[in-house]
């Protein structure tokens, strides 16, 4: 499965029923269909889904405001992890334009993504305490310059 190729595209409303799948999966407080559809009607809202062929494998979404990206989710189908979505849905994230910087929040026990985050390129900011319930816990906050992410990137051979 490991020389599969994974794509990025825009995510639109007809994405939802992948995403809901995607979102009970992944999260213990999935997002609903009504909270997909919301998202999509925000002018300030974008989303990215990671597909295999026609398959959505995963996705990720953010909120912009005043140049920063505030990621609401970005998570992978299990079977698919590993395999370089999550990279090329952060990839997504970081080149949408107007997104000067990336913000998002995770479970300080979330340690695959953390280090996924760090090799991206995030820093942690600091911790929000209490941020997570069932199970209650801390986030840690972290954040990306898109615009040293972009430069970076540029320089690495493909």
């Amino acid at each position: 499965m490991t020389d599969n190729i994974i794509k990025t595209r825009p995510a639109v409303v007809d994405d939802i029923p992948d995403l809901c799948r995607i979102e009970a999966e992944c999260f213990s407080e999935p997002w609903s269909e009504r909270g997909f559809t919301e998202f999509f009607a925000q002018s300030y809202s974008a989303a990215y889904v990671a597909l295999h062929g026609d398959t959505v494998v995963g996705y990720a979404g953010m909120y912009i405001t005043f140049g920063e990206g505030n990621v609401t989710n970005i998570a992978v189908s299990y079977r698919w992890r590993r395999l370089g979505a999550a990279s090329r849905l952060i990839d997504s994230l970081a080149r949408h334009e107007g997104v000067d910087r990336l913000l998002l929040e995770v479970r300080v026990s979330n340690l695959p993504a953390i280090s996924l985050y760090k090799s991206r390129g995030f820093i942690i900011d600091g911790t929000r305490r209490d941020f997570y319930s069932n199970p209650r816990e801390d986030a840690l906050l972290m954040s990306l310059d898109t615009g040293l992410y972009r430069a970076r990137s540029l320089a690495e051979p493909d």
